[in-house]
């Protein structure tokens, strides 16, 4: 592949970022760190990006939720425009998580944390969508 960035914009995904007011990115750990593709596929729209409300939910195999993946990703995030939310969803030992019959998490602890992940995600990017639409940018 070219890394020509923008150059490789698809427009059907690039109308649909400039339409939300929210994103949530679900990353699986990969070596320590998010794929590449994933940081490809974020480098393809720029303008979009900007002052649009970003959760990130870790996924692993291992304990700790994809933490590392998280801790990478963010200042890409930050750097791309994207207004992160202050709370992360950490999927450790995905393999373990869900029921297979129904595809339900068997944790009820994670019940309570992505409610608080979903409602700072809907606050955040209701407050800068008032933002973009009644201030002028800076």
């Amino acid at each position: 592949m070219d890394d020509a960035g923008e150059a490789l914009k698809d427009t059907e995904f690039s109308a649909t970022v400039a339409r939300a007011d929210g994103l949530i990115l679900v990353v699986p750990k990969y070596n320590h760190s998010f794929p590449g593709l994933l940081k490809h596929v974020l480098d393809t729209n720029l303008e979009e990006y900007v002052h649009i409300a970003v959760g990130v939910c870790g996924v692993s195999a291992g304990p700790f939720g994809g933490a590392r993946t998280i801790e990478s990703l963010l200042p890409v995030l930050r750097e791309l425009g994207l207004v992160t939310i202050f709370w992360e969803v950490y999927f450790g030992t995905a393999g373990k998580l869900f029921d297979s019959a129904t595809a339900k998490i068997t944790d009820p602890a994670y019940t309570r944390r992505v409610e608080k992940f979903l409602n700072e995600l809907v606050w955040m990017a209701r407050a800068l969508r008032h933002a973009r639409e009644s201030l002028p940018a800076a």
